[in-house]
């Protein structure tokens, strides 16, 4: 990828050619929750139900540029600017360093996912074997501590679960008219579960923190800036996370049609189809077969081969990144160890944790309730974030009214909604 300069790129050309923190995030975000529970909603309730998914990625659009803002201007991540936080020492940098860890069993899910695509492809080797491979192609890939081969590899697996999907809802020949007139907005009865399951997990959790990251490792901005390098930057940051967002809602819409067109009538009595979680990926190919033929069911599954794996890799990269900062703030005698030492430390760690629960009983309570957990703390995060923005940036750097506004009213349905989803979860 292109060498970041110390000025920002005045042309959109340049700019262009700077992107990549966006895409990583877009690949470490559409995951499980579009490939699952899009599919699984439409089913249910048909695509009116798809402007909730449009909300929650507007919101997290609004908060992930609030993010790279607080970077761009004061040079430090978005764990450092929480460590800034009145209270107990380090008490914010401790609760997501623990969540971002606990997070890791969960990616023994998104591991056998991978391995069902590719064993339904290639039925040589089973389920877990092939798990086994992904996690250690993925270490591999990670092993250098390098920033560079992570972005590469999320530009190839975007362009192949872009082209994939799309192929895929193509092959079924949706109406348009009949695509527009179904996005009126409803909220049909019933859908309150999933509405919130849709506003917590579309386009990623506490994930989307994890740009910060990133943008100091591509090298924008380098550093403090103020005046017209603030401005350059953050104006390729919003053509950078523009295009990450857009193709969220490409992709998270796409799937959301297709189980419209595939699921909603095929259950035996005319009405939804609803599979097993787990099963969701197998049953969608199967049916796409029926509907299109067998190179449908190919291409699909090697979309979802590329957003699950995809997903490993940004998670795994951006988290150990999070958990390197997290530890040396906590323990400054940690910075004895280089950051790449470090982060290869991180990565080992979040690796092992997964080969772990892909050959013993996965907590499933445990999966549950830390995914639960993330959507108030991220709603938590951003109001730490207005406290930041208001507090150690001047005037001049901070962001507008309309980002505030929907920040505010973002946070307040998300929190409300999200906070209703954990009672039900410690209480189910």
């Amino acid at each position: 990828m292109s060498e970041v300069p110390r000025t920002p790129p005045k042309t959109f050309g340049d700019k262009l050619k700077l992107i990549g923190p966006g895409i990583i995030l877009a690949a470490a975000a559409i995951g499980s929750g579009e490939l699952i529970l899009t599919p699984r909603a439409g089913a249910l309730f048909g695509l009116s139900i798809g402007w909730i998914i449009l909300v929650s990625i507007v919101y997290k659009m609004f908060l992930t540029l609030g993010l790279a803002r607080y970077t761009i201007a004061t040079g430090e991540d978005i764990f450092v600017g929480f460590s800034h936080l009145p209270g107990p020492r380090y008490w914010f940098v401790w609760v997501m360093g623990v969540i971002y860890l606990l997070g890791a069993v969960g990616y023994s899910g998104i591991s056998l996912a991978c391995g069902s695509a590719l064993y339904a492809l290639f039925p040589s080797l089973t389920m877990v074997h092939w798990a086994v491979i992904v996690v250690i192609l993925a270490y591999v890939l990670l092993l250098s501590g390098s920033y560079g081969p992570v972005e590469k590899a999320a530009f190839i697996l975007s362009f192949v679960l872009i082209v994939g999907v799309l192929y895929s809802l193509a092959a079924l020949r949706p109406d348009i008219a009949w695509f527009f007139n179904g996005l009126a907005p409803k909220l049909p009865s019933g859908s309150g579960q999933t509405a919130v399951s849709l506003l917590g997990w579309t386009a990623g959790g506490t994930s989307t923190l994890i740009y910060s990251f990133w943008i100091l490792e591509k090298g924008i901005g380098k550093g403090k800036c103020e005046g017209e390098n603030f401005k350059g930057w953050l104006s390729l940051i919003r053509l950078d996370t523009g295009i990450s967002y857009f193709l969220m809602i490409l992709i998270s819409f796409a799937f959301l049609t297709i189980g419209v067109l595939v699921l909603r009538t095929a259950g035996p009595d005319g009405g939804p189809l609803i599979p097993a979680r787990e099963e969701t990926t197998s049953v969608l190919s199967r049916l796409l077969t029926v509907a299109t033929g067998p190179q449908t069911k190919f291409i699909f599954l090697v979309a979802a081969l590329a957003i699950l794996y995809s997903t490993v890799i940004g998670l795994v990269d951006g988290k150990s990144r999070a958990l390197r900062s997290a530890t040396q703030i906590i323990f400054p005698k940690s910075k004895r160890i280089s950051d790449k030492n470090m982060y290869r430390l991180f990565a080992t760690l979040m690796c092992l944790i997964i080969f772990a629960f892909l050959f013993t009983k996965r907590p499933v309570v445990l999966i549950v309730l830390i995914s639960a957990v993330e959507a108030p703390v991220l709603s938590v995060s951003a109001i730490m974030l207005i406290y930041l923005l208001h507090k150690k940036l001047p005037r001049a750097l901070r962001p507008g009214f309309a980002w505030y506004g929907v920040i505010v009213c973002g946070t307040i349905v998300y929190l409300v909604l999200s906070s209703i989803m954990l009672i039900k979860t410690l209480l189910g």
